[in-house]
């Protein structure tokens, strides 16, 4: 079971890619072609400030050590998202679909959903980040479904009614970074580092 990291303290939050898509060089001067495949994913990089010798603390400092010979699961905050949001109920609609659209439904009639905006897919019990691709706003229509462009790739096939988390999407991954650990001077905690990597 993934140890859910808090979001305390946090001085950047930076959501990275990592690419296993390739690029092949044209030959003899021709042109390059991107070659798209399946399995990119996200990372994100984590900065907190200084901590007191409090709960916060050892709240943090205790979820980080467990997490380390485990998986670890934080929270996306997206700053500039607007507060209603059209998924609080979304799943997936339809098994077995791959690629870059995803079918939903149970939205909310008249919502919209924000190209850049992340959500995470739970399959098999774990969360998969994705971010939403479309042109500007996709509106919910009356029927609650909508196929939604996506990026980057789905990397599985989805099961029918799977959750999607669209209001506290989640990172879930490898902790990595942590291994100095947690400095403590007198009675403060110094800031830490570290990062969540996708594995899948």
């Amino acid at each position: 079971m993934p140890i859910e990291i808090p979001h305390l303290r946090i001085k950047s939050f930076a959501l990275r890619p990592r690419l296993f898509s390739g690029e092949q060089e044209g030959a003899l001067g021709g042109p390059d072609l991107p070659i798209p495949r399946p399995g990119d994913r996200f990372a994100v990089d984590v900065v907190t400030t200084q901590f007191r010798n409090d709960a916060e603390g050892r709240m943090m400092t205790a979820a980080l050590f467990q997490a380390s010979n485990s998986s670890a699961i934080m929270r996306i905050v997206q700053p500039n998202r607007a507060p209603r949001s059209a998924g609080f109920t979304a799943v997936v609609d339809g098994g077995d679909q791959g690629g870059m659209t995803l079918s939903l439904r149970g939205l909310q009639p008249g919502g919209a959903l924000t190209r850049g905006n992340f959500f995470s897919i739970v399959h098999n019990g774990r969360r998969y980040v994705h971010m939403i691709a479309c042109a500007g706003q996709v509106i919910v229509p009356a029927d609650g479904r909508v196929a939604l462009p996506i990026w980057p790739m789905l990397r599985f096939l989805t099961v029918d009614g799977e959750p999607v988390e669209f209001v506290s999407p989640m990172i879930e991954g490898k902790l990595l970074g942590f291994d100095k650990g947690a400095s403590f001077v007198r009675a403060k905690t110094e800031p830490l580092s570290f990062s969540i990597q996708e594995r899948a």
